[in-house]
Parts: structure tokens; sequence; C-alpha cells
């Protein structure tokens, strides 16, 4: 399998991400692992149009180029019409270092305002009952702040478990009404039965 890099290419409009992305952000995935560079983020529902794309680029395409399309797919765009935010998929040949990120940049703080509607969420490595692919443990943990997804510097975490959650975040960020199952469900299993990673979903 191939390490691949990620980044933005583009930004066709105003990305309302909040901050923006940028021309130049990227993140790496490396055997199934994603990893952002220490101090930035991606967007989670950009992310939801690049993870489809991800286990196929990993590999090498065996067949005739006239029989398979995937080889000439190398950009995918974010689901937003006004922000466009166009990113690159390629194949990395060595180790992946952080510095082949975008450079460090302290994030502000996303705007405190009275009419926010999302709040923050943790979502934790609560048990591993079987053998985990990727190696995670109890307590590893990425954050999610209005579409601003994060893990913690050195961290990493599963794709395939991150895909499990990625479409109940948007909703467990949100106030929901009494009687939805969302407001007493909190822990979600990844897909993989021999791993059985459970994973929590706490709002801060």
């Amino acid at each position: 399998m191939k390490k691949l890099k990620i980044t933005v290419t583009k930004v066709l409009g105003e990305c309302t991400s909040t901050p923006p992305m940028e021309k130049g952000d990227s993140f790496t995935v490396d055997n199934g692992d994603i990893r952002i560079p220490a101090g930035r983020f991606v967007c989670a529902w950009a992310l939801q149009n690049i993870l489809p794309l991800i286990p196929a680029k990993e590999r090498k395409i065996g067949e005739k180029r006239e029989d398979d399309w995937m080889w000439r797919v190398h950009h995918v765009q974010c689901p937003d019409p006004k922000g466009r935010v166009v990113f690159k998929i390629e194949k990395l040949g060595g180790a992946v270092t952080e510095e082949e990120g975008v450079a460090d940049r302290t994030l502000p703080s996303a705007p405190a305002s009275s009419s926010r509607t999302t709040r923050p969420l943790r979502i934790t490595v609560d048990k591993v009952l079987g053998t985990c692919t990727s190696g995670h443990r109890k307590g590893d943990e990425f954050r999610l702040d209005g579409c601003r997804l994060t893990i913690p510097a050195d961290g990493h975490f599963c794709l395939y478990a991150l895909q499990a959650v990625l479409p109940f975040l948007a909703a467990k960020a949100r106030r929901l009404d009494n009687g939805d199952w969302l407001k007493r469900d909190d822990r979600f299993i990844c897909p993989d039965p021999a791993g059985n990673v459970v994973l929590r979903i706490e709002v801060l």
C-alpha cells in the first residue's frame, strides 16, 4: 500500500470552514491511518467526499487504463458549491513527516457567539473489544469544532472507524429534541468485526 498526501490546491469561492481551509493545507494517510500536521485541521465535510477514494488510491491500479478510471482521478472537491475547496491526492514513496504538510500555524479559536448553533465534540476510543489493526487504545481521540476536525500532535485515527461516526457528528453537535435516539446514544462501533473498537461521542 502507498502512503498518500492530500493537499488543498485551489479554493474556488469562499471556504465556510472556521477558519477557512487554505491552499497548501494537507494531511496524510498511511495504511488506513489519517495524520494531520500539529496545529492544523481538515474540514470533516470535505473529508467525507475524499474518504471513498482513499482505499483504491492507496493501492496499485492493476487493470489496463482503458478498463479502469481510477488511475486518472487525482482531485476531489468538498461538497459546498459556494466554497469548492479542491484537494489533490498523491502517492508518496518514502516516510511521511510533518514538514511535508503545511508549516505549523496557530489556529484562531472559533468565534464566540451567543447565536452559535454547534457544540464542540470529542470522539474517544472507549473500548477495544478485539484486536484493532490500527493499534488503537482506550483514550485515543479526535475533536470536532464546527467543521474543524483535529487530531492530537503525534496521534492518528483509523479512517474506517472515523467513517463509522462521521454521519452522526453534525447532529450530535446540535441540541437534540427529547425523544431523539441520538440524544441518548453516544457510542458507535467501528466496521471491523475483528477489532470491535467502540467510539464515544462527547459534547464538550
